[in-house]
Parts: structure tokens; sequence; C-alpha cells
């Protein structure tokens, strides 16, 4: 299938966001690597770092999409999901669990969503769109298993680093990954027939027999 091109408002839309996203790893890695160099013994925090500028810096070279979602929702849920590493804090936090364990869930979980990644390839961005159709490999378990990454990493960085602050920027994380999955399943919907076959095929978007 032809590819179409994109309108001149969706690209301009698009590269706004890839420096908005660029602007967001600066002050991720400014943020957060200062953080560990203040206290080198929080591996959490280096995987987080790690975790959330290898997603950002992937966005720069993602493919162009033939079709996106230019939604204000969209938009909103994507900027969110851009930036909310910048909203957390290192400081005042509560550890439930050792620190060698949560950062052993992060780096499971970065490991899945590179599997995940390496699949995808190019075909990885930013804002909901149809940038083709990956089944194979982790996409035979969820429809969406880079998000699934994503869940394991938090949730062993919120384990270890707990705070009401981090916790709430988390829980609206997932608000706004669920509105960028289904967004994105709606634009592939109507850009790709097989797509509904696929999601018969994989009933679950992120977390096998539950959702």
């Amino acid at each position: 299938m032809q590819a179409v091109p994109a309108p001149s408002e969706g690209r301009l839309t698009e590269w706004l966001l890839r420096s908005f996203a660029l602007l967001a790893l600066a002050f991720l890695v400014a943020r957060w690597g200062h953080a560990w160099l203040q206290q080198p013994e929080r591996g959490t925090l280096l995987l987080l770092l790690i975790s959330e500028a290898y997603t950002l810096a992937l966005v720069l070279l993602a493919r162009r999409a033939a079709q996106r979602d230019l939604s204000p929702a969209a938009i909103a849920a994507t900027l969110y999901a851009s930036a909310f590493g910048l909203l957390m804090s290192p400081e005042q936090t509560r550890a439930f669990i050792p620190e060698s364990l949560g950062a052993a869930l992060q780096l499971a979980g970065l490991l899945w969503q590179l599997a995940a990644k390496i699949v995808l390839g190019r075909s990885f961005g930013l804002l909901p769109a149809q940038r083709g159709l990956v089944v194979r490999g982790p996409y035979r378990l969820v429809r969406h298993p880079i998000y699934l990454g994503y869940l394991i990493g938090h949730a062993g960085f919120l384990l270890v680093n707990f705070s009401i602050l981090n916790l709430a920027v988390l829980a609206l994380l997932y608000v706004a990954q669920v509105v960028r999955m289904r967004r994105e399943e709606a634009v592939l919907c109507a850009g790709l027939p097989e797509y509904r076959a696929y999601q018969r095929r994989v009933p679950y978007r992120l977390l096998p027999f539950v959702y």
C-alpha cells in the first residue's frame, strides 16, 4: 500500500512535537542525571533516566507517518507522556522493596520494551499514527507491548521511590497512555483493514487476561 503524503500542518505538528521531545530529553538528562550523580547508589534513578532518554531519542528517528491523529486529546496525552519524568521527584521518597529488586524490575521492563522496539523499528513515534502493522514477537502477546515494558519499569521505580507526587504523576501517565492506545487503534483500524483481524487474534491491549 502506497503511503499517503502527510499534510503540511501535520508535518509541522510532528516536527514541533519532535522538538518538544528533544527539549524534554535535555531537561530529563539534567534533572535525573544530576540526582543520580548525587546518589550513585540509587540505581533506579539511573535506569529511569536511561529508559526515558532512550524512548525520547527514538522519537527523533521515527519514520514519518502516513496517517496521524492530531486531535486535542491525542496531542495532550502525547505531550504529557513525553514530559512526565520532569514532574516526578527523587526527594522525600519511601522504599517498599530493596533498590536491587526495583532495579531488576526496571531492567526487565527495559529489555521487554527494547525487544518490542527492535521488532517495531522506525515505526515507533510520538503521536498515535499509522506507520505500518507489526504482529511479530512481543506483539503476539499484547497489542501494545512497549507500554507493558513501561508499566513494568515504572512499577519497579515507584516501589523504590514512592511518594504521593510520584504516584499521582504515574497514575495520570497511564490515563494518558490508555488515551494514546485507543487513539492509535482508531487510526490503525481506519487505515489498515487487517488490523481488526489482528485485534481478534490478540484481544488484550496491555496486560494479558486483564486489559
